[in-house]
């Protein structure tokens, strides 16, 4: 950001309203993103409903995506490379979209930084090759819902704008030892996400293993799952 020499090396009032303009940006982008992935879960389900085999494949879906979240979370606990996986993603089929979205940012990105489009530079942070957001579409598209996907993603927004405001105010630089202190933190989350989905996946085929008692909204662990 361009900022008045005299104040060099101070965190100013505006950089201090760009940073919250950037991370609006970025929670609005994660909430969209996270009902699109719950509508397209919800269709799956509404469409396989039709079939009468809702059950199973509500099952099948838990399990897959359950286990590739708990991959990820063991990857990261194992010694996860900052980078690694973003980098296979981005060489698949839809590597091109990552690299127009980067692009678009870094030929833009010292008008909008400085102005209200740092908003949308927030935004595209969503359509980045991200391994903290990977589980978390995923997880929105198990749940089948447009809107607990929004509001999952939307908290996950929030959650992380401490986090995010104090790298890029406070804490200038963030060594080694530290952020691989946090990816183990989210390697220990995702797979206690991982393992929820798996166990309401296994409780379509009469499977049960136990869960903790958490309050939240879980299509997969529907009456007959219960039952």
């Amino acid at each position: 950001m361009e900022t008045d020499d005299r104040w060099s090396g101070a965190l100013t009032l505006y950089e201090v309203r760009q940073h919250a303009l950037f991370n609006l940006g970025r929670t609005m982008s994660y909430a969209l993103i996270g009902a699109v992935f719950g509508a397209a879960g919800a269709l799956l389900y509404g469409t396989i409903g039709l079939a009468g085999i809702l059950g199973p494949v509500q099952g099948v879906v838990g399990i897959c995506i359950g286990v590739a979240i708990l991959g990820m979370g063991i990857t990261r606990l194992a010694g996860y490379q900052q980078g690694a996986v973003e980098g296979v993603i981005a060489d698949t089929g839809i590597g091109s979209v990552f690299a127009r979205t980067y692009t678009v940012i870094s030929t833009r990105i010292d008008r909008w930084v400085n102005g209200i489009g740092i908003v949308g530079l927030g935004a595209l942070h969503g359509l980045l090759p991200c391994m903290l957001l990977y589980p978390a579409f995923l997880y929105a598209f198990a749940q089948g819902s447009p809107v607990y996907g929004l509001l999952s993603l939307a908290a996950l927004g929030l959650g992380t704008i401490p986090s995010v405001f104090l790298y890029g105010t406070v804490i200038q630089s963030v060594s080694a030892r530290q952020r691989q202190v946090v990816h183990y933190g989210l390697g220990v989350l995702f797979i206690g996400l991982g393992y929820v989905l798996l166990a309401m996946g296994l409780m379509r085929f009469g499977v049960v293993l136990p869960l903790p008692d958490i309050p939240y909204y879980q299509p997969i662990s529907g009456s007959e799952a219960v039952a």
